[in-house]
């Protein structure tokens, strides 16, 4: 049984070396009961992973998972909730067109042997794609606000006033998530759920990571200073200031990795809204075929029961005792040929 301590030693000395890669893999999956826990350390540590490194992380990932699909698939299980956020998380971090090409690639392997099913790699893509824009709009942020001094531009108050038509946009009214899955079904119909299938995913989201009152609490427990830069100006020498330096590293590494958790978590529980929402779907479509087909049978039920009375009525008009009726007997082939 291996520790988080030794998974956290284990990630730290993670590069991204085909050598490490596989080394690091076998490991996991000899340790693969742990599955949960080896996923749980692995976000942790890609968050605070350095950018140049993080891919190594989904290298990683992606081998155990290759190699888990043949032995049971609990890794294939336990990545898929946090893949999503990951691929997001790795692009937006990297400025390498190389690294975005090779997450790309990742996914369409996983597309090509069918590991994930087709609504979780159009997730994954969805990922990758808002990913690239998160960069290139943090870029853009960062160009906005410095000039060529690095220094701060100086915002015109004025022109972000309602006073300048040219700013004023249109204000969409948000779609609400039972809108959003409505229409995403309507868009892209998905196949009827399996009733276990939705019930598992019901029963994972029991323990989410919402849920996790652990971390809550040493989030709830961190010291003002960390969120309060007022509190700077308090800083009497080098060691405290060292000393904060720590603590923020610390709480920003804690809350980037809850965050990537909670994301990850509301993918699931958008994907499990949808499943839900086509369960639901699948069951009014299977109640209107059989109340068309109860109303058909009861059609002909009351056709039978019409024949019925008829068949009753000709039956009360006939005699009673057909034993008693004379009848003339048929005449014989023999008095046939005799006229």
């Amino acid at each position: 049984m291996v520790s988080e301590s030794q998974l956290v030693k284990r990630f730290a000395d993670l590069s991204t070396s085909q050598q490490s890669v596989e080394t690091l893999s076998l490991f996991l999956m000899h340790h693969r009961r742990q599955s949960q826990t080896i996923v749980h350390v692995w976000a942790k540590e890609l968050v605070s992973a350095a950018a140049d490194r993080k891919i190594a992380f989904l290298y990683v990932a992606n081998d155990v998972i290759q190699h888990d699909k043949r032995k049971g698939g609990d890794f294939v299980k336990d990545f898929l909730p946090m893949l999503a956020s990951a691929v997001q998380h790795i692009v937006s971090k990297s400025n390498d067109d190389n690294i975005h090409k090779t997450v790309k690639r990742i996914i369409q392997i996983w597309n090509e042997r069918q590991i994930y099913q087709p609504d979780a790699i159009k997730l994954l893509k969805t990922s990758l794609e808002n990913g690239i824009q998160k960069k290139e709009s943090d870029d853009e942020d960062e160009e906005d606000q410095t000039n060529g001094h690095g220094k701060r531009k100086r915002t015109d108050p004025s022109s972000t006033t309602g006073n300048n038509p040219k700013r004023r946009r249109k204000v969409k009214r948000k779609l609400s998530l039972r809108e959003e899955i409505r229409r995403d079904l309507a868009i892209n119909p998905i196949p009827v759920p399996v009733v276990d299938e939705v019930v598992k995913m019901l029963q994972e989201l029991e323990n989410s990571p919402s849920s996790d009152a652990d971390v809550r609490e040493k989030i709830a427990a961190l010291p003002i200073e960390v969120s309060d830069s007022n509190l700077l100006k308090n800083l009497r020498d080098k060691q405290e200031a060292t000393d904060l330096y720590k603590l923020v590293q610390m709480a920003h590494g804690l809350l980037d990795e809850y965050n990537l958790r909670l994301e990850s978590e509301l993918r699931s529980r958008r994907y499990t809204a949808k499943m839900l929402q086509g369960y639901i779907q699948a069951q009014d479509r299977q109640i209107e075929y059989e109340e068309k087909i109860l109303e058909e049978y009861k059609n002909k039920l009351s056709k039978l029961n019409s024949i019925r009375e008829e068949i009753e009525k000709h039956r009360k008009n006939l005699p009673k005792n057909v034993n008693n009726i004379e009848m003339t007997p048929l005449p014989s082939a023999g008095d046939l040929f005799a006229r």
